[in-house]
This record gives structure tokens, C-alpha cells and sequence, in this order.
């Protein structure tokens, strides 16, 4: 009797349960369990330049995928199992093709590709997030050992490895590409003369903002070492005579002189709360009245219930990058610009996830 029902009853209704109630928690559960894994498989695909090769001659079936990739039909199998599940491919019959997403993200001749950033987290991230549970112990970032030097943050030691170093502003490049040309777009510079761009990297920011504000002069304000890559880049922009890179760091050093609008691109989320509002009183101490200070990030919702990114980028700056930051909630951006003597304080949503909050001083 019980053996008939357990077969007849338990069993069918624990599917039930687990494949119809349950089904979304477990499937998620396991991407927890399982995402270094997946992330692995990913960036396996990546370095054999699977995606590039679907979209130049796919559809292809296992054998032939194994054959032009120069790798055995097993492990093979192993990888095409695991992008297919995530979405990241799609199978129809014994072929093999690439999702709308990794046509855009992971093919490397795409304008909007991914791939330094895959491999930054691989190279970097990986490494740092060892350190989670330790590093939420002891509130710093316990992660950074495993980068050569003494300095405080990843930024700073990433000078002692320049390969690391350029595939991390690589990185930083093709985030810019996904987001930034859409700040670019919908930020308002009019009126504004001179722009500096604190922690500007590469310097690919000013350079969609000259090309959209011909009248607007702008300068990169970061490390040495990456002021001299975004001099670089700006030289073959084109816009040499009216952008410019300056070496500095922000809470020792003045900004730039002249400038009228102060932005920071995916800045804020680096510092703890004491250090941001002492960069805004700086900001707002450094500008004229009119001038305007600007906060362009991904943001938490202010329920802090997500979104999905605000939780998948918080530990990094925790556990490797300062040990100080994370993605804070548009509210606290604003109360903070306010309290620092802005007004009036604008919130503007964009695209994934990402918005803008600006400030100008009266």
C-alpha cells in the first residue's frame, strides 16, 4: 500500500510541486550553484571564437563546430550543451546557430561586443571574489592580495600588470559602448563649455560627447597611465583640439580649471557614502553658479529590491575594487547631491538599468 502510494501520489505530486510551483527557484538556484561554471563555458567559447565562427558559417552541427574549432566532439558536446541551455545558442535538428544576444555581444568584429569584459572577469573578478566571505567580515577589499603592489585600490595596482590593465580598459570600452552612447545621447550639454570627465578612462565617453556637442571642450581626469591611453585615442578621434587628458586623483588633486560641468561615469558606485558626499561638496565648491555636476551609473531601485545588475556588480566593488562601494539607489544620489547645495536635483531613466542624476548649483 505505501509503495502504490508513494508511485501514485507522493511522486506525482512532489513533480508538481518542484516542476510547476518550484520550477523558476530551481532553475535559479542551479545558475547560483552552477555560474562559474557557466561563466567558464562562456568564456571557453569565447577564446575559441565559437560565437564569430556561428555567425560567419552557421548554422553547424557538433561535428562540423568541432572539426573547423580544432577540439575533440566531446568536450565539444559539453560546451554547445551549456550555451544552449543558458540561450546563449539555439538548436534546431543537429544544428547548431547563435541567439539574437550573443550574435550582438560575442562575436568580436560586433561594434557592441562583450568579450574583454568576459575575459576581465576571468582574469580579475574571478580571483577577487574568492575573497567574498572574508572581505564581508571585514569591510575592505580582502580580494586586491591577489594583485601585485601595496596601493589601496585594483585601479591603482592594475599599473604593476599592464596586460591586465589594458584588457580592463578594453573592458571599460565596450561597457561604454553598450551604455554610454545612450548618455551621450540624452545628456543635455547645452550651455556647457568645458566638461571634465572624472575617472574618465579611455577617454571614449568625451569622445561621443564632442561628437554630439561640437561646440563642447572636454577633458579625461584620471591616473597617468590611463590618461595616456585616452591620449591616445583621442588623437585618432579626431577631436585633439578641443579634448584633452589631465592626470589626477580626485580627492587630492584640484579638477581641471575652467570647467562648468563635472561628470561621473560609473564612479559613484566605487566609494563608500562618506567619500561621495565629500566628492560632491568638492564638485559643488569647484563650479561656478550654473555649473552643473552629473552621476551617470546603473541604479538600485529605491525599494532596494534589485534590479538584477545592482546585485550581480555590488560585491566587486566590495571585495576587490576599494572596499568601500556598491550600486546605491537613485534616492541616495540625490539626497546627497541636495545636501551638498544642489539645486534643482534631475532624475533622468535610460536604458538598462542605467540613468542620470544632475545637479546644478544655483
Amino acid at each position: 500500500m505505501a509503495n502504490l502510494l508513494d508511485r501514485y501520489v507522493t511522486l506525482p505530486l512532489t513533480r508538481f510541486v518542484e516542476g510547476v510551483l518550484l520550477r523558476r527557484q530551481v532553475e535559479r538556484l542551479y545558475l547560483v550553484f552552477g555560474g562559474h561554471i557557466f561563466f567558464q563555458t562562456l568564456r571557453t567559447a569565447v577564446q575559441l571564437d565559437l560565437f564569430t565562427l556561428l555567425a560567419k558559417e552557421g548554422p553547424l552541427t557538433r561535428e562540423e563546430i568541432a572539426r573547423r574549432l580544432g577540439i575533440a566532439e566531446q568536450p565539444a558536446r559539453i560546451v554547445l550543451l551549456g550555451l544552449t541551455v543558458v540561450g546563449l545558442l539555439r538548436k534546431r535538428g543537429r544544428s547548431y546557430s547563435n541567439s539574437h544576444l550573443a550574435g550582438l555581444l560575442l562575436v568580436k568584429d560586433s561594434p557592441r561586443k562583450i568579450t574583454a569584459y568576459v575575459e576581465l572577469q576571468h582574469r580579475a573578478m574571478y580571483k577577487g571574489l574568492y575573497w567574498m566571505l572574508e572581505a564581508v567580515r571585514e569591510y575592505r577589499n580582502v580580494g586586491l592580495k591577489e594583485f601585485a603592489g601595496n596601493e589601496p585600490t585594483l585601479y591603482q595596482r592594475l599599473a604593476h600588470d599592464p596586460e591586465v590593465e589594458q584588457i580592463f580598459q578594453e573592458a571599460m570600452q565596450e561597457l561604454s559602448m553598450q551604455a554610454n552612447a545612450d548618455m551621450a545621447r540624452f545628456v543635455d550639454l547645452s550651455g556647457v563649455k568645458h566638461l571634465v570627465d572624472v575617472g574618465g578612462g579611455d577617454g571614449t565617453n568625451i569622445i561621443a560627447l564632442a561628437r554630439r556637442w561640437p561646440k563642447l571642450r572636454a577633458t579625461v581626469f584620471d591616473s597617468p597611465t590611463v590618461c595616456d591611453i585616452a591620449r591616445k585615442n583621442i588623437a585618432a578621434s579626431g577631436f585633439a583640439d578641443r579634448l584633452d587628458a589631465i592626470p589626477g586623483e580626485c580627492f587630492a588633486d584640484p579638477f581641471p580649471k575652467g570647467a562648468d560641468c563635472l561628470m561621473f561615469a560609473h564612479f559613484f558606485t566605487i566609494w563608500g557614502e562618506e567619500k561621495d558626499r565629500e566628492l560632491l561638496k568638492k564638485c559643488h565648491d569647484s563650479l561656478p553658479s550654473g555649473g552643473r555636476v552629473i552621476i551617470f551609473n546603473m541604479m538600485q531601485h529605491d525599494d532596494e529590491t534589485g534590479p538584477l545588475s545592482a546585485a550581480v556588480g555590488s560585491p566587486y566593488f566590495l571585495t576587490l575594487a576599494t572596499g568601500l562601494g556598491m550600486l546605491y539607489t537613485w534616492g541616495e544620489y540625490e539626497s546627497w547631491m541636495r545636501e551638498a547645495g544642489f539645486h534643482p536635483v534631475e532624475r533622468h531613466r535610460l536604458l538598462r538599468d542605467h540613468g542620470l542624476i544632475v545637479g546644478t548649483r544655483s
